[in-house]
């Protein structure tokens, strides 16, 4: 028996140019799973993989095409703001000046074109998906990439924001972006752990650079440098700290800095900074909020969003769900920290960046929105980072599973899979034939009735006087559709004693309004609840000029003081 085992163990260690071989029967007994299997054969049709998820985004991204502007109102406002910047020398402070600065390169020789703006939106989505994938190749297993990227091609609810003009997209792919910018300065830092600034100083500006503008498309983006730091102090990369802080505050310095000195303009936080304080962003009668109620804020929002929000997305809540389920907010936060310490065990320092980024950037979204908002594009911007970390998560727990047992896994991927094309079929069958109408030149298809008559009589408004302030509910819209002509929005009310005729009047003759717009919008019926005193005390003051419908009819009211 030993004679005949010399010559198995001779060749088994037979030397090349004097390196040991490793006998050929260990690369037989390889661990061979379905996730390993999937991932090479990912990795061998990426190509075509690529090609068919941009061009199904792209085909989605103009089956959802909205050419009309959202109810909402807020993308209204940025389009307003880039019109008020470019015609009016307004600094869009509110909100972020980035995007509406953004828009109104556009809008100086467009004018207010809604379809080319919106048309914007589903650029930087594209370049969004984009540059997540360039983020993330090569850095992560094929098969947790490519079908993340895939569910957010097809999402139903970012491809409709995709042809929206918030600022939820474009901010999504300056995010991208940033994470592509920082993984690569996390490579070289990898490959040389003293890396100089002298070595550096270009990837550095970079990353500052990207975060820099994420900060001024949105007020909460400026927690991206506070992500940067959190995650090279929990690395230990103390002398990073200071890069980052450096190459942020370089572009933030002397732009803000620009800001103050050309437009005399107040910092986005400060113009929006005492909303986030309110305890009712529609109510400063409410009062303000304290330390426990921005607590309390938190945990509601948590519950809100991580409950209701995030599962809508996916499409496995109802659309119209108005409850919050806080077992499912459990079930989230389960997932996330199982996920979290998978990835954590594996050392994979992108995606226990972009988690670090992620939370972050949720958590104090969480604490400076009030309840009230309730938006699904609040969560949805972060809503492919969490999916990046779940599939990750899911893959890794797995990868020594039997084939049985990884095939369920993936069956529900698959699963979530089919359910986005499912819900984007449906928004797409719905959205055609309006599209097609607008298209078409019937800008006001899509709408309510009452939408409808508001949104024309808003348009024939544009012939007024420059002088005749029209006061309305929803100033940003209104303006939109009278290619730009001012309006004065009103949205609250409660500094206005509305049981009184000469309050109101008072109210009405201090903001210089000489017309009002009613409407059936059914939204609290805000501006009828001022014109009924005037209406009962004064009715000789009300003249009507203009009625446009007959269903949920709209009117211009004339004002005679």
């Amino acid at each position: 028996m030993a004679q005949n085992n010399k010559p198995q163990q001779k060749s088994s260690n037979k030397k090349v140019q004097g390196k040991k071989v490793p006998p050929q029967s260990s690369s037989k007994k390889e661990n061979v799973t379905l996730f390993n299997s999937l991932d090479k054969w990912i990795s061998g049709n990426s190509k075509m993989l690529l090609i068919i998820i941009f061009v199904a985004s792209i085909l989605f991204s103009f089956l959802l095409f909205q050419a009309r502007m959202d109810i909402g109102g807020d993308d209204s406002g940025y389009v307003l703001r880039a019109y008020d910047f470019i015609h009016k020398g307004v600094f869009p402070s509110f909100q972020g000046p980035l995007y509406p600065i953004f828009l109104s390169l556009f809008v100086s020789f467009l004018g207010i074109n809604v379809v080319f703006l919106k048309f914007l939106s589903v650029v930087s989505n594209f370049v969004s998906l984009l540059f997540l994938y360039k983020a993330f190749k090569n850095r992560i297993p094929s098969f947790t990439l490519y079908s993340v990227l895939l569910i957010t091609a097809v999402n139903s609810y970012i491809l409709t924001f995709a042809s929206e003009t918030y600022s939820e997209i474009f901010f999504m792919a300056l995010q991208s972006i940033f994470l592509f910018f920082f993984f690569n300065l996390l490579d070289k830092i990898k490959n040389n752990n003293n890396l100089t600034l002298k070595e550096s100083w270009k990837s550095w500006l970079w990353v500052g650079l990207i975060a820099f503008l994420m900060s001024a498309a949105r007020s909460v983006g400026i927690m991206t440098i506070g992500a940067l730091v959190l995650y090279l102090a929990l690395q230990k990369q103390y002398k990073y700290i200071l890069y980052a802080i450096g190459a942020f505050l370089v572009f933030y310095i002397p732009v803000n800095f620009i800001e103050k000195v050309i437009w005399h303009a107040q910092s986005q936080f400060g113009a929006q900074g005492s909303e986030y304080l309110l305890k009712n962003p529609y109510s400063t009668a409410d009062g303000y909020e304290n330390f426990n109620g921005f607590v309390m804020r938190f945990f509601q929002n948590c519950n809100l969003y991580f409950s209701k929000r995030f599962f809508q997305i996916l499409g496995l809540r109802s659309f119209d769900a108005t409850d919050t389920i806080t077992s499912l907010t459990f079930v989230f936060i389960s997932i996330f920290l199982v996920s979290i310490y998978r990835v954590i065990k594996t050392k994979n320092r992108y995606l226990i960046a972009s988690s670090v980024y992620a939370l972050c950037l949720t958590g104090i979204t969480f604490i400076l929105l009030q309840v009230q908002w309730d938006q699904p594009r609040l969560i949805m911007v972060f809503v492919p980072l969490y999916l990046l970390l779940f599939v990750y998560g899911l893959q890794d727990i797995m990868k020594r599973a039997s084939w049985g047992i990884q095939f369920l896994s993936v069956f529900v991927i698959i699963i979530g899979m089919i359910i986005q094309f499912n819900n984007t079929f449906k928004k797409a069958g719905q959205n055609l034939p309006i599209l097609g109408k607008n298209l078409h030149g019937d800008i006001y298809d899509g709408f309510s009735p009452g939408w409808a008559n508001y949104l024309k009589l808003s348009n024939w408004c544009e012939g007024l006087p420059k002088d005749s302030l029209v006061a309305c509910r929803k100033g940003p819209m209104s303006s939109v559709y009278a290619n730009g002509r001012e309006f004065l929005n009103i949205a609250k009310t409660d500094n206005i004693d509305v049981t009184n005729a000469d309050s109101v009047m008072a109210f009405f003759r201090k903001n210089h309004v000489r017309y009002i717009i009613l409407a059936n919008l059914n939204m609290g019926n805000t501006i009828e609840r001022l014109v009924a005193p005037i209406a009962q005390k004064y009715p000789q003051k009300l003249r009507v000029i203009k009625q446009e419908g007959t269903t949920d009819e709209a009117q211009l009211v004339e004002l005679l003081y």
